[in-house]
């Protein structure tokens, strides 16, 4: 069979139109600083959210990555929220990678990422050669795969901006109910629960068991729950409402479910708060825009939260419950700055920084049953 010059080159052309614009982006938000040509022999792209502590730390990795292969090697950040939720925080958080948004999610589906962080490496002709969890990929695999990989392409054919209709998403719109919930189809985005501080609202999406793990302060295995009914949702709590003071109860008059509280014997950590030395609002400051929290692999920072937010989070970052003796709990906000990796070193921290005494114990804590009205 004979194929005309005609054919042979429209069969290139749709190849190559085929094999580039692997990357598809609604909006660049930074182009990177760091990274020194236009034509590079492999594309890294990190997929991340502001919502997600431990993509703030694979982010820095990352830069630091960068900084050593500024040449071949380009990066680029996606989030797929909006922009404006994005330009605000890169103020607050500012690094030299390229940032971008895929606003519509066509890379993130396109590409099955459910958890994050999450990324894909890609040579010049477009094939994903890597993908993984963001801090898995190593200085290594930048020089293997650029001993393997000589071809080069340009940023502008393998990342394509795509534009959306801008008019489809308000972003800062005031909930009309003090409490609104959706229930979302079981396996979407659930891996990891999504904590998002609007201007007027506060909204959270993922498993009911994580939910109900943030709104009662505690550790999510402290929530007992029926798999028959621990369903995806997104909850959005108007700010300064009862309904935003009292999520828990009012989830659970929402989905008519019956709470039962069981006192369970088991190691946790115990604070003792006799004399407490917190710190004020004053050391840290991201200003109004942005997540109170900065979580990486050894350290959480925190701008303006509670003790009991910080037991939340702590909790779960190290997989143990948390007591507090304490009968009057700080219900103020505070900064923290808190190394949680070695315990130690938490220990002595707590104890010299926030006059917490930070003991492990076999002790009585409460364990939260979860079940139908009526089941």
């Amino acid at each position: 069979m004979k194929f005309s010059k005609t054919a042979l080159y429209l069969i290139c052309f749709l190849s190559s139109s085929f094999i580039f614009s692997q990357i598809k982006v609604s909006e660049h938000i930074q182009p990177s600083t760091i990274a020194k040509q236009n034509n590079n022999s492999l594309y890294f792209v990190d997929f991340w959210a502001t919502w997600c502590g431990p993509c703030i730390h694979a982010s820095k990795y990352i830069e630091s990555l960068q900084k050593q292969f500024p040449e071949n090697f380009y990066v680029l950040s996606l989030s797929q929220e909006s922009p404006e939720i994005v330009k605000r925080f890169m103020l607050k958080h500012k690094n030299g990678l390229a940032v971008a948004i895929d606003f519509e999610g066509e890379t993130f589906t396109k590409n099955n990422v459910s958890s994050l962080p999450y990324s894909i490496l890609y040579n010049a002709e477009g094939s994903k050669i890597w993908e993984g969890h963001t801090a898995d990929f190593k200085p290594y695999h930048v020089q293997k795969f650029l001993r393997e990989n000589k071809s080069q392409t340009t940023i502008n054919r393998m990342i394509t901006t795509q534009a959306y209709q801008k008019a489809i998403a308000k972003e800062e719109v005031t909930p009309k109910k003090d409490f609104q919930f959706i229930k979302l189809r079981n396996g979407v985005d659930n891996k990891m629960l999504q904590v998002v501080r609007h201007e007027n609202y506060l909204e959270l999406k993922g498993s009911l068991k994580d939910i109900l793990a943030y709104s009662f302060d505690s550790y999510k295995n402290q929530i007992d729950i029926p798999s028959s009914i621990n369903n995806v949702y997104q909850m959005r709590f108007k700010l300064n409402t009862d309904a935003y003071n009292e999520k828990a109860k009012v989830i659970l008059k929402a989905l008519r479910l019956k709470q039962i509280n069981k006192e369970v014997k088991g190691e946790a950590l115990v604070f003792d708060i006799k004399t407490p030395t917190f710190w004020d609002t004053n050391q840290i400051d991201w200003g109004n825009d942005t997540q109170h929290f900065l979580i990486g692999d050894s350290e959480i920072k925190a701008d303006n939260v509670t003790l009991n937010q910080i037991k939340y989070q702590l909790s779960n970052l190290l997989e143990t419950p948390i007591i507090i003796t304490s009968r009057n709990i700080d219900s103020n906000v505070h900064d923290w700055d808190i190394h949680y990796k070695y315990f130690e070193l938490m220990v002595s921290g707590m104890s010299e920084n926030y006059g917490i005494l930070v003991k492990k114990k076999v002790v009585d804590y409460p364990r939260y049953i979860i079940t139908k009205k009526g089941g």
